[in-house]
This record gives C-alpha cells, structure tokens and sequence, in this order.
C-alpha cells in the first residue's frame, strides 16, 4: 500500500509500504479520510513528538474508514464498518489513570499511520476510543473528532459559566472549537486574532466579539477595555502556543479570574510573569493537554449534531502526495484522501 513516512525533520517521502495484518485485538481500516493538523506539521519540521515511534515512522493521526480486517478476539465489529478511531488511549491502571486524569497518562497507546490507504489501530484504541461514525456524518468531520475532544477536554477544565466573559487568544482550528464550546455553556466570548477572515469565522462559531491580537501592551489594553468596567476577562484561555501569548493571557485576565494553558509551545521555552497578579490578584493558572476517552465520546456527539459550522474548519480534499506541501505552509485543516491523485505537480517529500 502506499503511507507517507517521516524519516526525519522536513523530510516526508510518500512510499510502498507493507500492508498492515492486525494482531490479535487489532483492526485494520481503509482510510476513508486522515486530516491534517498543526501538530502534524510540528512534527514534519522537528522529527520528533511523544506520539512519534522511533524514525522512519508512518505519519498521521486523524482519521475515520471502514473496517477492512479484525484481529483475534475483537467484538462487535463486521468487515464495513465505518467506525471513527481516536489517536490515543490510556492505560487506565497508572498514577494518573487511577486518579481520573487519563489525559495525564503514564503509558499511552498512540495511534500514528492515518495518512495511508490502510491503517493498523492498536488493540487498546480498538478497546476504549474506536466509535461507530454516525449515521449521517460527513467523513471530512468525522475525522475531526480527536481536535475536538482536545476542545472538550480543555473547557471541561474550565470553572467559568454562563454570563461570565471569557477571552480566546487564537482563531486557529482549536481557537475556533473552544469559542464554541465556551459558547454552548453560555458564555460571553471576545476572540482575539490577526487575521480578520478568523476574526469574522469566530463571529459564526458564537463569539460576542472578535478584536485583533493583542501583541503589546497597548493591544493588552484594548482588549481589556471590552470586558466589563475593563477589569480583564473571567477567563482567558490561550490557544496559540508561543510564550509570549501565554504572557499576555494573564494580562488580560481579572483579579479572581482564571487562565487556561491551552497552546503547546516548543520544547525548552519559558515565561515570565509578574508575581502581583498571581498572588494579590488570586489568578488560576492551569494548563490542558490532550483529551480522555469521555471527552472523544461527547466530541463525536457534538460533530453529530452540527453544534458548529465545524464544516468551515475544512478545505478542499488532497491526496497523499499533497500533504508535504500542505504541511509546510499555513491553512486550513486538509481532508486527505488516499484513492485521490495529487492535486499539485510537486515532490512527494517536503521541502
């Protein structure tokens, strides 16, 4: 079959593999769509990631199909299934499983290889996060349910509630979906990005307001000046992943109030904040990582029901051979499609 392989970073080469045979508890899908995903071009340009095996490594890891071999032992599933399969699971024995915090993990299974004709989803995942795809629900959203969950987990972490005025730093793919969700539960949302195509899409996935990024101090206090009395907002949650995005997000936030750490930035950066708001203001800094089994169940529940225009998050179909270029430059979330011959003339590696 053929899989796109990392074999380190920026380099992504588009080959003949072996197919996949599932062992026992594993099942194997014809990948029906496989998204691209900021983190995927993370790890193009790095090589390396936690969910990454050892290199050269099959790529990818968003993704719905049908059931097209079933390992000893798996029930309940027949050849033609279409099912929705999430990037992880964990263990549910360690320190932190036995906690409640199965985001926190100490021995997760991750799923990689979904930009493939055929992908090999490891028995745990087959367990505890492979989902029958709704009856109705487009592939190229269906694929979208572990962002996501991400989503859902992030804002579950949230103490902040209806009424209350919560600020988003970000107005990518997960600045969009916690806008959303933070709208649901009803609260008021101001989004903050530097692209007005963004700013007006926040508008559509239910926030009150959307104002440019706030980049410097003066950017600090014009958001702040649209919150109530201008005191900050209830909640900041920050969904761009740079240090000096996190910097700003406890700026702009209310004594009392709370911050969520949503974005990841890069391995060995590091912030400075100043001590007064934390100790004098009372601020609640915590970060979210990842997702757990329940938030990937209400994530699919939430695309089934059309809770936001989650079709505008999606581009225009690409094959295999697209995705190098795809991930090597910004925008929007590319539904791959394996069956599709490649939409450019470009080299099946990334430049």
């Amino acid at each position: 079959m053929r899989a796109l392989v990392l074999h380190g970073p920026g380099d992504l080469r588009l080959e003949e593999v072996a197919d996949p045979v599932p062992g026992a508890g594993e099942v194997v899908l014809d990948v029906e769509i496989a998204l691209t995903c900021a983190t995927d071009a993370k790890m193009l340009r790095s090589g390396r990631h936690p969910a990454l095996p050892p290199l050269p490594a099959p790529f990818g890891h968003e993704a719905t199909g049908t059931v097209a071999a079933i390992g000893q032992g798996v029930e309940g599933l027949s050849l033609g299934d279409p099912v929705v399969v999430a990037n992880s699971a964990p263990c549910g024995a360690c320190f932190a499983c036995e906690r409640g915090r199965p985001s926190l993990c100490e021995d997760p299974v991750y799923l990689t290889g979904a930009f493939a004709e055929r992908l090999l989803v490891p028995a745990r995942i087959v367990a505890r996060n492979l989902l029958p795809r709704p009856p109705g629900l487009a592939p190229e959203l269906a694929a979208m349910v572990e962002p996501l969950a991400c989503a859902v987990r992030g804002v579950e972490r949230s103490e902040a509630g209806a009424g209350d005025v919560a600020v988003v730093l970000g107005g990518g793919v997960q600045g969009q979906l916690l806008t959303a969700l933070l709208a649901r539960r009803g609260l008021r949302v101001l989004l903050c990005d530097p692209h007005e195509d963004r700013r007006e899409r926040g508008l559509r996935f239910g926030a009150e307001a959307a104002l440019p990024a706030p980049r410097d101090a003066a950017g600090i206090a014009d958001v702040r000046r649209a919150t109530p009395a201008g005191r900050g907002a209830d909640a900041v949650l920050e969904a761009v992943g740079r240090p000096e995005a996190w910097e700003a997000a406890v700026a702009l936030a209310r004594p009392g109030g709370e911050v969520l750490l949503y974005g990841g930035c890069a391995p060995g950066t590091t912030v400075t904040l100043p001590t007064a708001p934390l100790h004098y203001g009372e601020l609640r800094i915590q970060g979210s990582y990842h997702h757990t089994p329940a938030a990937v169940r209400e994530a699919l529940r939430l695309l089934s029901a059309g809770a936001a225009p989650f079709g505008e998050l999606v581009g225009e179909p690409v094959g295999l051979a697209d995705v190098p270029g795809i991930l090597a430059g910004p925008g929007p979330k590319r539904p791959v499609v394996p069956s599709l011959a490649a939409a450019t003339s470009g080299a099946s590696r990334a430049a």
